[in-house]
């Protein structure tokens, strides 16, 4: 229901006409309490994509939040984004709030390009909803809007970049460990061109310690 709200919602003026295409990410992450309201939360990601997307891309991230109240969280950390020896650097700001089965995640990143006249300013609205179908299965929806405030040079442009939608069952299968098989529909923003939507099965791996 959240996605198809969401997408409803969205409507591109180009999407029509919007150019396809397919990849494939593989995600894992490592979460740890680390004591005193801070949590620990590593991902790292290899996403396989098709040519005329652009070469393969691997990812890095750490984030430290700081829990405030309940069920509200601020934090803050770094990614790495590698892609066909290109390097970009990536830190970040966030505030959560989760309750019920929500969760809203409020991002900005400061992204570094190399050779790039400034930093690109970026923000991230997701809304996630989370429901139990037992102990074991969980079901996940979310939506993510980007909107970028600064571009990394005056030839591009600011505004609204893209748009993600994923869909995903949880599955417990150890103590620590879930596995998580999902879907990404990715529409985005080109310009000077046809913009793109992007098919995107996803499997991802959540530890926790």
């Amino acid at each position: 229901m959240l996605l198809a709200a969401v997408a409803c919602a969205w409507q591109p003026s180009k999407a029509s006409a919007a150019d396809e295409d397919t990849q494939f990410w593989l995600v894992g992450f490592v979460r740890s309490d680390l004591g005193d309201d801070f949590f620990l939360t590593v991902d790292a990601s290899v996403r396989i994509r098709e040519p005329q997307i652009g070469p393969d891309q691997q990812t890095i991230r750490v984030t430290v939040e700081k829990k405030i109240a309940e069920g509200i969280r601020i934090g803050g950390g770094v990614s790495v984004f590698e892609t066909d020896g290109q390097t970009e650097f990536r830190p970040h700001q966030q505030l959560r709030i989760t309750s019920a089965g929500w969760d809203f995640r409020t991002r900005f990143e400061q992204r570094m390009f190399p050779g790039e006249d400034r930093a690109e300013l970026r923000f991230r609205q997701r809304v996630q909803y989370t429901e139990s179908l037992s102990k074991k299965v969980d079901l996940i929806g979310s939506a993510e809007w980007f909107t970028v405030f600064q571009a990394r040079n005056a030839v591009r442009q600011d505004g609204t970049e893209q748009v993600r939608f994923v869909a995903a069952v949880a599955v417990d299968v150890a103590e620590e460990l879930e596995v998580q098989p999902g879907y990404v529909l990715w529409y985005s923003r080109r310009e000077g061109g046809t913009d793109g939507v992007s098919h995107i099965p996803q499997l991802a791996l959540n530890y926790r310690f």
